[in-house]
């Protein structure tokens, strides 16, 4: 599903005027999608951006902490219920670690110096909504999935179709229209 997901995510974003690289690595980890958008004062626009579509969760989007693993054991991406507290810390350490690791943070700016990023994750149903919450505390804005396939799936002149994620907006909307069709 990820991949169908993050095509639909770049598909999204290059109608929208970005340019977009999907997968970029640095040592095991990897960015889900970095979009440019080049203003017209010159200036360019960054978007880091972290897909987690899921339709079933049946886990959390941040792992467990270190802490959380040696007080009860248990792996990072355990199921088992978590606090309150919990919840809110794996949130800001995932946050932490998909967007400000400095790692991830040197290779942004050896590929596009002086470009500000700002963070950003497409959800489709979470099993905690308090993560999205604690998200947005920590300056990722979230943006749901359903969103997405609704902008997708209206028919522009200007649209720029530069992704694999083009057959299935066409695909989306084709749906879309039928539905509309059928309804009236």
């Amino acid at each position: 599903m990820s991949l169908l997901a993050e095509s639909l995510v770049e598909e999204w974003l290059n109608r929208d005027g970005y340019f977009t690289i999907r997968g970029v690595k640095h040592g095991v980890g990897e960015m889900d999608l970095l979009a440019l958008h080049p203003q017209p004062d010159g200036s360019v626009v960054g978007w880091h951006v972290e897909v987690q579509v899921s339709f079933r969760p049946i886990g959390y989007i941040g792992r467990r902490t270190d802490e959380m693993i040696a007080e009860s054991g248990g792996g990072r991406t355990s199921a088992r219920a978590r606090t309150p507290e919990q919840v809110e810390a794996c949130a800001r350490e995932w946050a932490t670690a998909k967007f400000r690791d400095p790692a991830k943070i040197q290779l942004r700016e050896r590929l596009w110096p002086s470009v500000v990023w700002s963070f950003h994750l497409v959800d489709a149903i979470v099993r905690k909504p308090r993560e999205l919450e604690v998200f947005a505390a920590e300056g990722v804005a979230c943006h749901p999935f359903h969103e997405l396939l609704a902008a997708l799936s209206k028919r522009s002149k200007r649209s720029f179709s530069g992704s694999a994620g083009g057959d299935l907006a066409e695909i989306v909307s084709y749906y879309k229209s039928y539905e509309s069709d059928r309804d009236a």
